[in-house]
């Protein structure tokens, strides 16, 4: 098992936490730490690094962030330097958290994070996309009314 912790701004973690497991089930094992307006940075990382901790028994440990450069990230990235089973990624949706947590209901192994993380981003990058209205073709009618 891979350990699974989301951060982000405002209620980010606690709302992806919720969304994947009305989507997966109570066995989606995710620890939500968010980072809220006016919270003390100290205070959060504290936080992110007791829910990182938390998973001592596991493979490893993914940290899935909202955005690189913001506070979660920057500290989740900075705690990982300490912990070599840790690895961060940023740009965080549904279909990466999904996937991560139907591997770990469903036992798949994890020999190589690294990997894991990639493909991961992969599920982030291909489950974007766009709607587009597909109209169908009026027929023409001829000039001649024939």
């Amino acid at each position: 098992m891979v350990g699974v912790v989301v951060t982000g701004h405002g209620g980010f973690a606690a709302g992806m936490a919720a969304n994947v497991k009305m989507l997966a089930g109570s066995d989606a094992e995710v620890k939500a730490v968010d980072f809220a307006d006016g919270m003390d940075v100290e205070v959060f990382e504290k936080q992110l690094a007791e829910a990182i901790d938390s998973y001592a028994d596991c493979e490893a440990v993914l940290v899935l962030a909202d955005i690189a450069g913001g506070t979660p990230y920057n500290r989740a990235a900075g705690l990982s330097m300490t912990r070599p089973r840790v690895r961060v990624i940023s740009g965080l949706n549904s279909s990466m958290l999904m996937d991560l947590c139907m591997r770990n209901i469903t036992g798949d192994e994890c020999p190589d994070v690294d990997a894991l993380a990639a493909d991961i981003m992969q599920t982030g990058h291909e489950n974007i996309g766009k709607f587009v209205l597909e109209v169908p073709a009026q027929p023409q009618e001829d000039e001649d009314g024939i």
